[in-house]
């Protein structure tokens, strides 16, 4: 795949192909949107224009020994670093410095795609600065975030920020119709939101099942289900925007043709009022843009049920 067939950012592909066109490769970009938007494939495929051996067009051939590298993640000159459950720590930075500072192996430029940047600590953040206020020459730093507001200022006002966005409905069902059956096309579309990363990676009916069976318990003021992880939480809360979004509309429209899930699941709390629903929401907000900081999963549940709980009494 080469970066001109992305579908549905054209406002990032020609920030990206005006850098090419012009030779002015910045020495760190920030590609900041909602998760499964695109981003990291997108830092792939720039990483493979900025490489490529027999450039068309300012992007990749993709068929090179370059390209054909990157996208086996075999090449010596690209490094991509995603968190482990502990977020990014400093040896993790310090590894990527010591891989920025040698010189480049085969490629034109060394590129390291940080993802999930935002799970960066305090100390590998103040680390990672340094390197961003005196990069190699020959370097790219690519920052990958789906909660860009939780990186320091310092590092953001560094970088060259492209934003990503949900592709339109005709973008996501050309992305995912190879991938997604015919009848499960609607369900999904709506689901998804415009993320097809989301689509083409998840279980939506599984996750479905999931969500609806640790909501229960939460209603029943039960605790043995308790997330697993942080990544469940995110996953699960996620799920809870889209029921309290159900919710919304359907308390003001009282038409279920918009509804996300459109499955009766926003009929749960019977008829709650929008104050306590907005309340609700802001709640989970916040608890989400928490996560990176180790929240404790027990208390986040209790307080998370507690806020769940509190829409039943809310109802008329």
């Amino acid at each position: 795949m080469a970066l001109r067939n992305i579908i549905g950012q054209e406002r990032a592909l020609k920030i990206f192909f005006g850098t090419l066109k012009r030779d002015r490769v910045p020495s760190a970009m920030l590609l900041s949107g909602d998760m499964g938007v695109g981003k990291r494939l997108a830092a792939l495929n720039y990483a493979k224009a900025v490489n490529c051996l027999d450039p068309v067009d300012s992007d990749c051939c993709d068929t090179c020994a370059s390209c054909r590298k990157i996208d086996a993640e075999m090449h010596p000159d690209i490094t991509v670093l995603i968190p482990d459950g502990d977020g990014i720590k400093i040896d993790m930075i310090r590894k990527i410095e010591e891989v920025l500072f040698l010189k480049a192996f085969e490629g034109r430029r060394k590129v390291v795609i940080i993802d999930d940047a935002e799970a960066m600590n305090i100390n590998a953040a103040n680390a990672f600065l340094k390197t961003l206020e005196e990069p190699p020459s020959d370097s790219l730093i690519l920052l990958i975030s789906s909660n860009p507001d939780s990186l320091p200022d310092t590092i953001r006002s560094r970088c060259t920020n492209i934003r990503f966005y949900p592709l339109p409905l005709e973008g996501m069902r050309k992305v995912i119709s190879p991938e997604i059956r015919e009848e499960d096309m609607d369900f999904v579309l709506r689901l998804s939101m415009g993320r097809p990363g989301l689509a083409l990676a998840g279980d939506f009916m599984g996750e479905r099942e999931w969500f609806m069976k640790l909501l229960a318990n939460m209603r029943q003021g039960e605790s043995k289900d308790i997330w697993a992880d942080k990544n469940a939480m995110k996953a699960w809360l996620d799920l809870a925007f889209v029921l309290l979004r159900d919710m919304a509309v359907f308390k003001i429209t009282g038409d279920e043709s918009d509804l996300l899930y459109g499955r009766g699941e926003h009929k749960m709390y019977g008829n709650a009022n929008l104050r306590p629903l907005f309340d609700a929401y802001q709640g989970l907000l916040k608890i989400r843009g928490l996560l990176d900081f180790n929240l404790n999963k027990s208390i986040s549940w209790n307080y998370v049920s507690a806020m769940m709980q509190s829409l039943r009494t809310s109802e008329k």
